[in-house]
């Protein structure tokens, strides 16, 4: 039977008798181990109407033993005298009853008793008879909840300790979980208030952190999200559906998803305020009871990120000057082109430009002129290539296309253009009218199909460059 536990004054006082009582009954099954000799007995409360089964019990039980202490006979004469002794003690963890003693069924109706009223399911019952043939064993067994059966004349002392033993062990397991039980009770109660009180305190955290932050579960319904999610996206305090542009992007992203769960997703995202962000997106699976688990996440705005490593990428990759390659990001393009021709047989040809007499347009006007002009040579170069076409500055006036899918004729033309329009530049310097015009030396060179690499292309452009140079300058050489 369930242990009903009688109604206390208030909260306060059941969760301090609650603890009281599982401190007691720790203390009396966890008791501080003693000498043999003074060690505490444990009491058997023996409950017969025939004063001889009293004596012969304390004869059996005179010199056993169960870890280390002795037994102690408890003796009650009737059903009534073992009621007002169950009354004042609960520290006894056996009892050996006869059935039939003041009326026919007084042992079976003490067991009652015990279980019901006491809500006692602890104590171990050993019911003894002295008719056992008589006895509706199993019935008695399963209706009055009792632990054993015996008949008075197959109590040896080996036997009466078997049954001793095996309720006081289960007498010991029961007080212990009983206890532990009394004192978790109040424990959950305490961690209870402690967890509402750190939920609270996680929640209004969470609200207040400057990167959005949500929780949906596993059907996609929005659970939790703080202030700066809904500011993001414009919801209103409390909704459940996800915002279009993250549903979007949760669905068609391709998310990394790592081993631990996590997973990982950049995107471009147009906010409902008409603004664009770039943003990551970071987020977590979380095992759910039953269904798809669900999602935590965080994002993070990169916009501004973003545009600086444009930036550094670009100050790392361009010619700040002409706004062409630099030398370096020049030479990368140009090796992965000539070794993806090498690979699929495809034509490349390189264009080496050289600004005629740059020196004299230096001493003679000033580095701010020879700035304006490389600016002006460059302008007209990048006019007149592809966008596929790879231009940049390796050093001074010297500027190299390199040109896909062009061979030599097509990339003479190209150089052809590309001389004209540096010759058709004109412009002002010195304030006093005086016009500058520009004249380039031009080499051109094609890949052969043994060359692995840019360098020798470029050698053999910059060869026909001087060529060009040497014979008078503001031409083409290939």
């Amino acid at each position: 039977m369930p242990r009903s536990v009688p109604p206390r004054a208030n909260e306060g006082d059941q969760a301090d008798s609650r603890a009281d009582r599982g401190r007691a009954l720790l203390r009396r099954v966890f008791k501080p181990s003693q000498s043999s000799s003074n060690a505490r007995p444990w009491p058997v409360l023996v409950v017969d109407d025939e004063p001889d089964v009293h004596a012969m019990t304390k004869v059996l039980l005179r010199d056993l033993r169960f870890k280390d202490r002795p037994f102690e006979v408890v003796s009650a004469l009737s059903a009534a005298e073992a009621r007002r002794i169950l009354a004042e003690r609960d520290d006894i963890p056996v009892v050996l009853l006869d059935v039939v003693m003041e009326t026919p069924d007084a042992g079976l109706e003490l067991v009652r008793y015990i279980r019901e009223d006491l809500g006692n399911g602890r104590i171990a019952i050993v019911l003894r008879t002295g008719q056992p043939g008589e006895a509706p064993e199993s019935e008695i067994m399963l209706a009055y909840d009792i632990n054993d059966y015996r008949a008075k004349t197959e109590l040896t002392a080996q036997k009466l300790f078997t049954a001793l033993v095996g309720g006081l062990r289960s007498w010991t397991n029961l007080t212990t979980i009983e206890a532990m039980n009394i004192s978790l009770e109040q424990r959950v109660e305490e961690r209870t208030s402690q967890l509402d009180r750190a939920r609270r305190f996680a929640e209004n955290l969470v609200d207040m952190l400057p990167h959005p932050v949500w929780y949906k579960d596993g059907d996609g319904r929005l659970q939790m999200y703080n202030r700066a999610f809904r500011d993001m996206f414009g919801l209103p305090p409390g909704g459940s559906t996800m915002p279009p542009q993250l549903a979007a992007l949760d669905r068609d992203s391709d998310a990394v998803v790592h081993g631990d769960g996590d997973l990982a997703f950049e995107a471009t995202v147009d906010l409902t305020s008409g603004q664009r962000t770039i943003m990551i997106s970071k987020g977590r699976l979380i095992e759910e009871a039953a269904g798809q688990p669900g999602t935590i996440g965080l994002i993070t705005d990169i916009t501004e990120r973003k545009r600086m490593e444009h930036q550094l990428r670009k100050l790392a990759t361009i010619d700040d000057l002409t706004g062409t390659l630099n030398r370096r990001a020049f030479f990368s393009a140009a090796e992965l082109e000539i070794e993806r021709a090498a690979r699929y047989g495809g034509l490349v040809s390189v264009v080496m430009f050289d600004i005629d007499h740059f020196k004299q347009v230096n001493d003679r006007h000033g580095h701010a002129v020879g700035d304006q002009a490389l600016r002006s040579a460059a302008a007209a170069l990048r006019a007149n290539l592809r966008e596929i076409d790879i231009l940049g500055r390796l050093g001074g006036e010297e500027f190299a296309a390199l040109l896909p899918e062009t061979g030599l004729d097509g990339a003479v033309e190209v150089a052809e253009r590309l001389r004209a329009a540096v010759a058709s530049i004109a412009f002002v310097v010195d304030g006093g009218g005086d016009s500058l015009r520009l004249t380039g030396s031009l080499g051109v060179a094609e890949r052969r199909p043994d060359e692995l690499t840019v360098d020798p292309v470029l050698a053999r452009a910059d060869a026909a460059l001087y060529r060009s140079k040497e014979t008078g300058r503001n031409r083409v050489s290939a």
